[in-house]
């Protein structure tokens, strides 16, 4: 059993927790670089790969607990350095370059093994760090929302701004997500009051960060099937199941009649009026064309330096791969790598089917709804704080691989 100082534990939950979130989106990149000479995602890889070595040489291994994503992770290795030699081999491209470019992917490595060791060690339990997750969750939607309320006046936080149907800002899909995940397993299986006043807080909260902040389309969707299986699946009786469904279903229907949810119709009825929907379909297209091309091994990572490359994936024609979601991915690293997210999906599931016998839906919805956004989205693989959240939800599904079970978290003075 390990221990830790208050002083440490503190330490440690701002570097998981805030980190990655550039403290609240206080901290601007670019102002950030200017000043350290280093990007604020690759500082924030250096501080995990700091932690990891402590964290190996601090706590080796004295315990019986396993690692069982470890194959998945471990694996992504391979499929970055044939992502690096794939272009070079078409287009001259360097693979050390190509390999670097990759970084963000390959840290999913050090960070998977640093929640996992922490929570094997006993140094934090998961009903710790899943509470104080869920709770941050609440004051990042906050503090968005209140940039949101003021954004046509002044720019506070060093978020990405947009203007659709009215201001939007596309940071905080990572504690939004969190938010809505919790307030709804929350939600519906409250025993007091209090807490079914604050899941239906978050709820309001996580959906208004959806439809007017964000204004994301598969977002709604994937937040929309997420409620309605919550409600389907609860323990809840027949008749509050319906009277949750008929609410949901009137709110659906006078979001419909906004100019926003006239939009979204127009986009799912007939996309040649949304400029951003054909685009993304041109992407799909080139991306299923070179993936049937070369099926084993994709094209490789494609980089600014290489015109060749970077013509081939459609960039210098607009083609954003971050708005391509899966299709992309499989562009990159082919079949295997196509593979490799079925099987780390599969093996999700595996482990949410166990947790939802217990009761607990959260890993299920966050399967879920990884699934449903990946057609456009896979934000675990581009953005620094998703991809601290994924890895986090990897290592608390081990506890229910692994029947881990630790009531409370362990500190002395």
């Amino acid at each position: 059993m390990r221990y830790l100082h208050i002083a440490e534990a503190g330490f440690l939950f701002t570097l998981l927790l805030l980190i990655p979130t550039r403290f609240f989106f206080i901290i601007n990149d670019d102002s950030f670089k200017s000043a350290f000479r280093i990007s604020y995602d690759d500082f924030t890889y250096l501080v995990f790969v700091v932690l990891a070595v402590y964290l190996f040489l601090r706590y080796q291994k004295t315990s019986n607990g396993k690692f069982y994503f470890l194959s998945n992770v471990l694996l992504i290795i391979p499929l970055v350095i044939i992502a690096s030699v794939v272009p070079n081999i078409l287009f001259g491209q360097s693979i050390r370059i190509t390999f670097w470019a990759q970084r963000f992917f390959m840290i999913m490595i050090i960070i998977y093994y640093v929640y996992r060791l922490l929570l094997v060690e006993d140094i934090i339990t998961p009903e710790y760090l899943w509470d104080k997750l869920y709770k941050l969750s609440f004051v990042h939607t906050i503090i968005i929302m209140f940039q949101h309320a003021i954004a046509d006046h002044v720019h506070i936080l060093s978020v990405r701004y947009r203007h659709r149907f009215g201001p939007r800002i596309t940071t905080n899909y990572t504690f939004s997500t969190i938010l809505l995940i919790g307030s709804l397993c929350l939600f519906f299986s409250a025993k007091t009051r209090k807490e079914k006043m604050t899941a239906s807080i978050g709820l309001i909260m996580s959906y208004y960060h959806c439809v007017f902040i964000s204004q994301t389309r598969i977002v709604m969707v994937a937040y929309g099937i997420m409620t309605i299986l919550m409600a389907l699946v609860s323990r809840t009786k027949v008749l509050k199941k319906i009277t949750y469904l008929f609410v949901l279903c009137g709110l659906i229907l006078i979001l419909l009649q906004s100019e926003l949810g006239q939009y979204l119709l127009t986009a799912v009825s007939d996309s040649s009026t949304d400029t951003s929907a054909q685009i993304r379909e041109i992407g799909k297209q080139i991306y299923i064309y070179h993936l049937i091309q070369s099926p084993v091994v994709g094209r490789g990572y494609p980089h600014y330096t290489s015109f060749e490359s970077y013509e081939m994936a459609g960039m210098n024609a607009h083609i954003n791969p971050n708005d391509n979601g899966i299709y992309a991915f499989g562009y990159f690293y082919g079949a295997l790598g196509l593979l490799w997210y079925v099987w780390i999906t599969i093996r999700m599931l595996i482990c949410s089917y166990k947790a939802v016998k217990k009761g607990d839906y959260r890993f299920l919805l966050f399967t879920l709804f990884l699934q449903i956004i990946c057609v456009n989205i896979i934000w675990w693989y581009w953005t620094t704080s998703f991809c601290v959240l994924f890895t986090i939800m990897l290592a608390l599904m081990e506890d229910y691989q692994n029947k881990i079970s630790n009531p409370k978290v362990r500190f002395y003075i």
